[in-house]
């Protein structure tokens, strides 16, 4: 006679904001063995210059597939309406916000983070940034068992994924979000069964880093090209590196490297090419947008703006 094993049904609550979240709660939800209590994220937010109440993305897909919603940022209050759930796991990616230990003690089985680093490398707010700003090779997720400390606790499982020189911020996001959705569910099963245990980090080999503001990704030409080039990447499509030309704010989306040497800060043009002087090298922009316009590549902007270099 066959014998019928019960499925175990795992009971979580998933906490997360923006768009490359979305893939893991798509791949949780599909499970038939994984019960989405709850979606946890953050308050709808003024979008744009009409400062138009936009929600999270992971809200437009939470109410698609049937979800109940949380918009919260009070620990009081989440704590409130979580505590009758009785979730086994509670899953948090690029929520936003910090999750007080009355919250990570909730969950039956522990909070879980996947985090966008290799860590205890680049615990924060801005792994992906930052691994783009250090010119590193490689990066990945790490997933691990949430406590009271910034990405501190024990880690599940580490997955590693080469950076590409053509990779940006908003690739290697997609890239890290679609890695996160191929393994989070296994690993929910692993550590429900207990096949997979948490091993402490190193934390004397714990780096940090902050939250990006606006500021930062004003190009300081006193840096070599290849470290000016690594902004550009960590900064697209936010907040995106920029200088000045002519008293217009001037974005650059994408840049090569050149070895030759110019006067740091110096625009000039050569072969229907802009080169700008660095510390070492110079930079040579290939997507610009110039204050008030749209994005071009740099043929298209030479070919209607380079008029402005004259008078620089």
């Amino acid at each position: 006679m066959l014998k019928f094993t019960k499925i175990y049904t795992m009971k979580i609550v998933f906490f997360g904001s923006p768009e490359f979240v979305l893939p893991t709660l798509k791949a949780l939800h599909s499970k038939p063995n994984i019960e989405i209590l709850a979606v946890v994220t953050q308050k709808d937010k003024p979008v744009g210059r009409k400062h138009q109440l936009t929600p999270q993305p992971v809200k437009v897909l939470a109410e698609t597939l049937g979800l109940k919603v949380i918009q919260s940022e009070n620990s009081a209050e989440l704590e409130t309406e979580l505590s009758s759930l009785e979730a086994d796991f509670f899953v948090v990616m690029a929520y936003g916000v910090i999750l007080s230990a009355k919250l990570l003690q909730m969950p039956k089985l522990g909070a879980i983070n996947v985090h966008a680093s290799l860590l205890p490398k680049y615990r924060g707010a801005s792994p992906i940034q930052e691994a783009l700003l250090h010119g590193d090779k490689e990066t990945g997720i790490t997933i691990i068992k949430m406590d009271e400390k910034l990405d501190h606790g024990d880690i599940y499982l580490i997955r590693r994924i080469k950076i590409e020189g053509s990779d940006n911020q908003d690739s290697l996001r997609h890239k890290i979000g679609s890695l996160s959705a191929e393994i989070m569910p296994l690993l929910l099963e692993d550590v429900a069964s207990s096949k997979l245990r948490a091993i402490p980090q190193n934390h004397s080999k714990a780096t940090f880093c902050r939250k990006i503001k606006k500021s930062d990704a004003k190009i300081d030409w006193n840096k070599s090209a290849e470290e000016i080039c690594n902004l550009v990447r960590a900064y697209n499509p936010w907040p995106i590196a920029y200088t000045e030309i002519s008293g217009k704010k001037l974005q650059i989306l994408e840049a090569k490297t050149d070895t030759e040497s110019l006067p740091t800060g110096h625009f000039s043009l050569v072969s229907k090419a802009l080169k700008i002087g660095t510390a070492k090298g110079s930079l040579l922009p290939q997507k610009v947008c110039l204050e008030g316009k749209k994005e071009m590549n740099i043929k298209e902007f030479l070919n209607g703006y380079s008029k402005l270099f004259l008078e620089n």
